[in-house]
């Protein structure tokens, strides 16, 4: 083979692996946490917090957000709805729901059916025979501090004393019977902006 043939070949392959699109860069990493606390409402309006029980953490990068929460000492082999709140862990408000009035079951989240009444819906954490529990979500329904509807900085993050099935609240035909709705919230912590620097 001829050197100018091998030369156009070697021009060639190098064009063509440096043409490709470079991978590009992630865009910034913003983590907010929650300590949760056990919590008793002696009143039924207002909550006092006691010890730790949990920890929550949230880390949001180009658009989508990673939740994780643990928590211990719990009534072994349960399982506990979990909510997001507007107002204060001492005087929560109504769910969170990005200041909308529609329900989000039909919205999409990482490409599915959200198929939950609130954005601020999170999910049934289930307890190991032990006591402990993990939890772990990934949605694009929420933001950490972009300070728009999706923003969850502020929020409160309850955990109720019975599960909650979810998606059937978002069927049509599903009635509301009274006193069903009945969950008392038996944990909770405030969602807040984390250190540049985070240990998991």
């Amino acid at each position: 083979m001829k050197l100018s043939s091998i030369l156009l070949i070697l021009i060639l392959t190098f064009i063509s692996c440096t043409s490709d699109d470079p991978t590009p860069e992630p865009g910034p990493l913003v983590l907010a946490n929650a300590t949760i606390f056990w919590v008793d409402s002696p009143d039924g309006e207002t909550y006092e917090s006691g010890e730790q029980m949990g920890f929550a953490t949230f880390a949001y990068q180009d658009g989508i957000t990673t939740f994780e929460l643990r928590v211990n000492g719990m009534e072994p082999n349960t399982a506990h709805a979990m909510h997001l709140h507007m107002g204060t862990l001492e005087e929560p408000g109504r769910h969170w729901n990005q200041g909308k009035f529609v329900a989000f079951c039909e919205a999409e989240s990482m490409g599915r059916l959200w198929l939950k009444p609130f954005a601020g819906d999170v999910g049934n954490i289930q307890v190991d025979e032990e006591g402990n529990g993990e939890f772990e979500l990934q949605t694009d329904l929420w933001s950490v501090g972009t300070q728009d509807e999706s923003d969850i900085l502020g929020t409160i993050l309850f955990i109720h004393h019975k599960s909650q099935d979810f998606a059937d609240e978002c069927d049509p035909g599903h009635k509301h019977e009274p006193g069903a709705h009945t969950n008392a919230k038996i944990a909770g912590g405030t969602v807040t902006i984390a250190p540049t620097i985070w240990v998991h």
